[in-house]
């Protein structure tokens, strides 16, 4: 567990899937999520029970936690440890602690993470270019947009263009200082 500013990122466990699923059932949330096709409660639980369970070696999800209530979560993915990046993903389901700064400290802590524990040197982020939401978050935290990623996924009937937005390990430090002390 990890926290910061009363926000604390925790392992995904079983007890979550019924509140990720209610997320995955929302359309606004979906309609940003990018999830995807609606799956059957059936399939979705063995998806991510099967996460729970055996991690993936280039995914890392964490729960999202506020005076312990699991209120989103934020995952480290397609993790390239020989280059030295990773993509960042965020969900906060809990609509009632939008707008509360969560979301930037949830993303706070599991870039120092990256940065520190996995030895990343880039992250990045793919946005829909109608999410407003997620690109004043990603700016806000120090992320560059670099690029825009044409007719990139299918999502709410069309295929929708997505903007790219990355931050180094340098620029990420100029901004905040560890929270994770390694030692040596």
């Amino acid at each position: 567990m990890f926290s910061l500013n009363g926000v604390t990122l925790r392992p995904l466990e079983f007890d979550d899937i019924d509140t990720l699923y209610a997320w995955n059932a929302d359309s606004e949330l979906e309609m940003y999520s990018g999830w995807g096709p609606k799956r059957s409660r059936a399939a979705f639980r063995h998806k991510y029970e099967r996460r729970i369970v055996e991690p993936e070696n280039d995914l890392y999800m964490f729960g999202i936690e506020v005076d312990k209530q699991l209120v989103g979560y934020v995952q480290l993915a397609m993790i390239d440890t020989h280059n030295r990046h990773a993509a960042v993903g965020i969900l906060v389901g809990a609509k009632e602690v939008w707008g509360h700064g969560i979301g930037q400290t949830a993303l706070r802590i599991l870039m120092d993470y990256a940065f520190t524990v996995r030895g990343l040197e880039r992250i990045y982020a793919e946005v829909y270019t109608f999410n407003l939401r997620s690109q004043r978050l990603f700016e806000g935290l120090g992320f560059q947009q670099e690029g825009i990623l044409r007719q990139h996924e299918f999502q709410n009937g069309s295929l929708q263009d997505m903007y790219v937005f990355g931050i180094l390990k340098p620029e990420f430090y100029q901004r905040y200082e560890t929270i994770f002390k390694l030692p040596g």
